[in-house]
Parts: C-alpha cells; structure tokens; sequence
C-alpha cells in the first residue's frame, strides 16, 4: 500500500483482456466486480473503483472503434488501458484523497502508472496469444 493504493497489475490485465474480447458494458462490470471484491477482502482500497473502472471504460471504446475500422489491429486497444486509469483515474483519486496541488496529482498518476502500464502490456501480450490460438473478439459478437 502506497499512499492508499494498493497495487494490483492482474486487475488491468483482466480490464485489457475483457475491453478487448467482450466490449465496454462487460468489461465496466467486470472491473467494478474485481474493486468490490478487493475492496471487501481488503486486498484492494477504494481507487480500485475509479482506476479500474475508467481503465476498462477506454479499452472497451477504443477496441470498438479499432475493430470497426481495423479489425486485426483490435488487440493495440489493451494498451490503452493506462488512458484510463493513470489520466482518468488517477486524476478521480486527488480529487477523492487530495496528496497536495499539483504534485500530488503526479504522484497519484505515477501511482497508478506502476500498476497499469505492466497490466496492459501483459495483457496485450495474452490477447496475442489468444488470437494465435483463434480465439477473437468475433467469437464473442454476432454480425
């Protein structure tokens, strides 16, 4: 635990992976699913909330635009993830728990940072092998 947050890479893997294969509405309900539980076992603080959540909201709109206009390229949208949660999120927790001015506001996206950057990486690295072995955001949509 740093400052409050407690760091948790396997919550943006799932965000990048869900963003990707499932869409937006699954993967916003799975990343708020995933801050409830670690929040209620005390294994993740209140930020999982909002870090979670927004990462997870940008995977999933920028996978649609992507499958839309460049379908083969959908997996990139996994490393979108930091958007969300360092930008968006991070920007929600000075705003929830305020560090001090504008370095407060750096420290908590730094924060958030440690945990997401690795997360989607690995996560775009597993949508990889996902697409190797023929598993794709197609098997989850009709057309």
């Amino acid at each position: 635990t740093i400052f409050g947050a407690k760091i948790n890479p396997f919550a943006h893997i799932v965000n990048a992976i869900m963003g990707v294969l499932v869409g937006t509405i699954f993967a916003l309900g799975t990343a708020t699913t995933i801050a409830a539980l670690r929040f209620s076992l005390t294994i993740g603080s209140i930020h999982a909330f909002h870090g979670g959540m927004s990462g997870a909201i940008v995977v999933g709109l920028f996978a649609y635009v992507l499958w839309k206009k460049t379908p083969k390229y959908v997996e990139l949208a996994a490393l979108t993830e930091p958007i969300g949660t360092i930008f968006i999120g991070g920007t929600i927790a000075q705003i929830i728990a305020p560090l001090g001015g504008i370095g407060g506001l750096f420290t908590w996206w730094g924060l958030f940072a440690v945990s997401c950057i690795p997360g989607s990486i690995i996560g775009f690295i597993i949508l990889l092998t996902l697409k190797k072995a023929n598993i794709n955001r197609e098997d989850f949509f009709e057309e």
